[in-house]
């Protein structure tokens, strides 16, 4: 099985965070935190693969590749093609990423660290992803903007939403698996829903859209298809308790995510340092040179 990472660089260098779901650095509170991340997700994931892959653009090509000399086995540059989107859009390079693959896939974040190899049954599934997210606030808030001002909502997501009475998604820290022509149909889709509505972006959360052309669209259309979606978690709540616990044990750490609440304290950021200085002193310091001569 291959990993794919994706970097599209735009929604990193907006001037400034203005909701929880922006993503200037990465979503990080310094931008050094998002370079330790990348490095470390990169590094911890090639230590277990021996194919892992990245998607981006020219600008995340000459910080990851050729400043930050990340080991990725091949190197797709191609993410500028989606510019013309709104930075606010940060799902959008992942939803590209999933969309060019032809053959078996994971992609992860680059705020994903694993210390163990998947199980080999979770690879083999049709869709796999890090875990449900069902009866979520955020979901109802946003569709609830979306049903009031967006012209086109994918049918898919309306007839789950009519059965149902709720959204529903899944979280994509890590999403793939074996049905590519699925990814393909999905990833259409995701475009789609966003290019309909271009002119009534302005009117919702933009941020919080991410979660609904990513992960509510995937999980409505695995339903409608009946195709199982096999989860790494099978509880995680809504505060997503224990998901980064850095500090847990060696032989209970095997995969954090150090998604959004956890960016913005400083605990989780400096231990995510740590862990690089220690496991990988070369690339942690390379990086600390780069940052104290401007080059990054």
């Amino acid at each position: 099985m291959k990993i794919i990472q994706s970097f599209w660089s735009k929604p990193s260098y907006k001037k400034k965070n203005i909701r929880l779901h922006d993503r200037n650095n990465g979503g990080w509170i310094d931008r050094k935190y998002n370079y330790f991340s990348w490095a470390l997700s990169c590094l911890q994931f090639k230590k277990y693969y021996d194919d892992v892959e990245l998607v981006t653009d020219e600008i995340g090509y000459e910080i990851l590749i050729k400043k930050l000399k990340l080991p990725y086995t091949k190197i797709d540059v191609s993410l500028d093609k989606i510019n013309h989107y709104h930075e606010d859009l940060w799902a959008l390079g992942k939803i590209y990423a999933y969309s060019i693959q032809d053959s078996p896939f994971i992609h992860a974040d680059g705020d994903v660290f694993i210390f163990k190899k998947f199980e080999d049954s979770f690879e083999k599934s049709p869709i796999l992803a890090q875990n449900s997210e069902v009866g979520y606030t955020l979901y109802r808030e946003i569709f609830g903007e979306i049903k009031a001002n967006f012209a086109f909502i994918p049918e898919d997501i309306l007839n789950y939403y009519h059965t149902f009475g709720e959204i529903n998604g899944v979280n994509n820290g890590v999403v793939g698996g074996n049905a590519i022509s699925f990814f393909k149909k999905y990833t259409e889709k995701a475009f789609e829903f966003i290019d309909q509505n271009t002119e009534h972006l302005s009117k919702i959360n933009i941020g919080l859209f991410n979660i609904i052309f990513e992960q509510a669209l995937l999980y409505s259309m695995a339903h409608r298809d009946n195709i199982p979606v096999d989860f790494y978690f099978d509880n995680i709540n809504q505060g997503f308790d224990g998901i980064c616990d850095v500090l847990g044990s060696s032989h209970e750490r095997s995969y954090l995510h150090a998604l959004g609440p956890y960016k913005t304290t400083i605990t989780v950021p400096s231990q995510i340092e740590d862990l690089l200085r220690k496991s990988y002193p070369e690339y942690y310091y390379n990086i600390i040179r780069l940052l104290k001569t401007y080059q990054i």
